[in-house]
């Protein structure tokens, strides 16, 4: 039996591509933010990389990717122009 050290069952697994881990009920720790979805991890992740290692590539494990999952792509956003940002350091 060899040591994988990307398998650990009671953390979950590392991936050693993005090294996100995946927990054994599927639920996705990323490295800042609240927990996902492998879902919401090849949607924002996943499908570009396309490295192999890559252990998010199981169709039946990912599930259905729903329109939250993914990021917005801005488009509907309206920027505020009313008034320049301050500058840091500047007094106002």
């Amino acid at each position: 039996m060899t040591y994988d050290a990307s398998a650990t069952p009671s953390a979950g697994q590392v991936c050693p591509v993005c090294q996100v881990t995946i927990m054994p009920d599927g639920k996705v720790l990323f490295s800042s933010g609240s927990p996902g979805t492998r879902a919401r991890l090849h949607a924002r992740v996943c499908q570009y990389t396309q490295k192999p290692g890559c252990i998010n590539q199981d169709a039946d494990l990912i599930g259905e990717v729903r329109r939250n999952d993914t990021f917005e792509s801005g488009e509907n956003l309206v920027p505020d122009l009313s008034s320049p940002p301050e500058m840091p350091g500047s007094a106002g």
